[in-house]
């Protein structure tokens, strides 16, 4: 009976766009998928990254986080000579780094040539100076007092920052997308209760996100509360129920259908299936970000094991 009574309130109160969607599942256009997925946040998280992770390869061209690691755990010592002393283009708080070619003799071999840094000259060509070295691995090796990488550890670690904070947005984005994309494909729909809106504390060029917090009712009568983060939209709030798409097994996931970030809003066929109006600049958009993230990746794999 209530289920009766909720399909004729839906019918009257929601728009004809959404009151023809076919039951789950149902097709969603790859634009809408793409702009789900990416969203402000992504988008942003995105541009974070693969700004950030240039300086990353800049300060960490030269860097050896390992065997600075393994170099400090354990290491065996020998006199060495100092062979070449050259200043880097690099400068630390305007002091500039030094470059420093070095050779030792482990043992009764060959002798074994190294490269370390300092911040500030240190030694000069032809000086003596101790080398601590790998027992296992002589060809990692360092002056005592100097450091196997061009750039502090700490320093490196502070420029990763805004990668890393930007790499954390764009994966979380994709985690909300991907619900909101199963919302769309296998969520029911129903309208909102009651409807307010707060402005958040992040702002995207000047403009707040806005956080709209909803009441709905699902098919068996139960009242849930929702929560959609959108910019602000003249699509929320021009219809007496706003329609909700909600899990019909997990009723806490919900979303506002408008608070998609669309310039056009999601319109049904006559197939009752989700099309987009938009055009495939999503899909575009879409593309080149992933192009930038997964281009950093791909460097990042190869420094790591030493292919570059």
């Amino acid at each position: 009976m209530f289920e009766k009574l909720f399909s004729n309130r839906l019918s009257e109160l929601l728009s004809t766009r959404i009151d023809r969607l076919a039951p789950p599942p149902r097709r969603v256009p790859l634009p809408t998928v793409c702009t789900a997925l990416t969203g402000i946040f992504g988008t942003f998280g995105s541009m974070f990254f693969s700004f950030g992770m240039i300086f990353v390869w800049v300060f960490g061209a030269h860097a050896h986080p390992i065997d600075e690691w393994r170099l400090g755990r354990s290491f065996a010592s020998a006199p060495a000579i100092v062979e070449t002393v050259s200043p880097t283009h690099s400068t630390i708080n305007d002091v500039p780094v030094y470059e420093y070619r070095f050779r030792f003799n482990p043992g009764d071999g060959l002798p074994i040539y190294g490269t370390c840094y300092t911040t500030g000259s240190h030694w000069n060509q032809g000086e003596r100076v101790v080398a601590h070295y790998l027992p296992d691995n002589p060809d990692v090796a360092c002056l005592e007092g100097a450091r196997v990488s061009e750039f502090p550890i700490w320093l490196v670690l502070v420029v990763m920052v805004c990668p890393a904070t930007g790499l954390a947005f764009f994966i979380l984005s994709l985690v909300l997308g991907w619900r909101k994309v199963k919302l769309l494909r296998c969520g029911e729909i129903t309208g909102t209760i009651s409807i307010s809106s707060t402005p958040t504390s992040t702002t995207v060029n000047d403009v707040p996100v806005m956080k709209y917090s909803y009441e709905f009712r699902d098919r068996l009568g139960k009242v849930y509360n929702g929560v959609s983060r959108a910019l602000p939209t003249d699509k929320i709030g021009d219809e007496v129920r706003e329609p909700v798409l909600y899990l019909p097994d997990n009723p806490q996931q919900s979303m506002l259908v408008d608070a998609l970030p669309l310039k056009f809003p999601l319109g049904v066929d006559e197939g009752g299936h989700w099309y987009h109006r938009g055009g495939f600049k999503p899909v575009l958009l879409f593309i080149v970000i992933w192009g930038f993230v997964l281009i950093h990746v791909g460097i990042g794999i190869l420094k790591i094991f030493g292919i570059w």
